[in-house]
């Protein structure tokens, strides 16, 4: 999910979720974190309470999502920005109690990320513009800032990249520069972090997306399948919607362990949810009818959570707790059209309202947690 929207206020009393008139918990252990990314539907102090108390209700994991780098900082290894350094310490204080952390950092998406300076979205600093990904200033300066991430948040699970393949598809001149700083900053991490699951994710939807051509597609698996050896999770984000893939789950999970299973690594779902009500938006300047329903996001949860059950699972995000009705209002001038996509994802509609899926997510986040390490660091099993 491209959308980025921080909130920055302080959080405040509001409503509070837990489980209530669900069917009794299943004895049986669950082997995976469960949890979200603290993403408020609307800009108040209200909404972030809202959805930190939803989290600390309904998660074990926290996906600490951010895709914006203090580039000069990080090479020069000065104080990072106030902006960003208040950021970190609210999302700190916002974790649940034994809460793991999944921390998830991007360089960019196409061109180098944003510069998070004064605000998170500053412009690049002159000496890093016209560089690409590959550029050994670029390449000092992100892990230098990753390592500075890690230090702060001792995350359980770690992302250097968030939905790469996608360059393929959107800068695909840049792939071969992405893909010599994610093998260079993977293995650094790994020389002062061997103990930690290190990954960047991708989607699932733009692998079987038949609005890319078959020769895109191919393209865009094989680019996969050259970071692999770099990756210790299967790390996916999968939106069904989105690459209008709700009406073939079992074809996709079917395709999804065929093709991955052989590396003999964990999955995790880096970020995931399914659209709940039908929505028309525009893409690529056209309209694009998104078909979606309380029922068809209930029976997604239910066969990702089958799938989760039958494989060796670390964790699923659902990347959205509430519906974004109200921010999108807000922000849709700003934004592009496309944004909108994500709106209806959540457990609760705008009016406040449980929908049906979160019977199911909480029947499985009910059952109890049970861990082992694995070969890369601490996993659910």
């Amino acid at each position: 999910m491209a959308l980025t929207v921080v909130v920055s206020l302080a959080c405040s009393s509001g409503a509070v979720f837990s489980a209530t008139n669900l069917p009794e918990g299943n004895t049986q252990p669950r082997t995976f974190r469960m949890g979200f990314t603290p993403f408020a539907p609307d800009d108040t102090p209200e909404a972030v309470a809202q959805v930190t108390q939803f989290i600390r209700a309904n998660a074990d994991i926290v996906a600490e999502h951010m895709e914006s780098v203090p580039w000069s900082e990080a090479l020069n290894g000065s104080a990072l920005p106030k902006n960003l350094m208040d950021n970190w310490h609210r999302r700190k204080e916002s974790l649940p109690a034994k809460a793991a952390v999944y921390l998830a950092l991007s360089p960019g998406r196409g061109a180098l990320a944003d510069t998070w300076g004064a605000t998170e979205h500053d412009p690049l600093p002159k000496d890093f513009q016209g560089k690409t990904f590959s550029d050994p200033m670029v390449e000092k300066a992100y892990l230098a800032y990753c390592k500075q991430a890690i230090e702060f948040f001792k995350p359980q699970f770690m992302a250097i990249g968030i939905e790469f393949n996608e360059l393929i598809y959107n800068a695909p001149d840049k792939s071969a520069g992405y893909a010599e700083l994610h093998r260079y900053v993977y293995q650094e991490l790994k020389k002062s972090y061997p103990n930690l699951p290190i990954f960047a994710s991708f989607t699932v939807h733009g692998l079987l997306d038949e609005r890319h051509s078959k020769a895109d597609r191919d393209r865009d698996l094989a680019y996969v399948k050259s970071l692999m050896p770099y990756n210790d999770l299967v790390g996916i984000s999968y939106y069904p919607f989105f690459g209008n893939l709700s009406g073939r789950l079992d074809e996709v999970f079917t395709w999804l362990s065929a093709t991955f299973d052989s590396y003999g690594k964990p999955y995790a779902v880096a970020e995931t949810g399914e659209a709940a009500k039908n929505l028309t938006v525009q893409m690529d300047g056209k309209p694009w009818n998104i078909l979606g329903s309380p029922e068809a996001q209930t029976i997604y949860y239910q066969k990702l959570f089958a799938f989760a059950d039958s494989h060796h699972m670390a964790f699923i995000i659902s990347f959205l707790c509430i519906d974004y009705d109200a921010l999108w209002k807000k922000i849709a001038s700003k934004n592009p059209a496309v944004f909108e996509a994500w709106e209806n994802n959540g457990f609760v509609d705008s009016r406040g309202e449980m929908r049906p899926a979160y019977k199911v997510w909480r029947q499985w986040f009910d059952r109890p947690l049970v861990e082992e390490r694995g070969t890369h660091g601490a996993v659910a099993r």
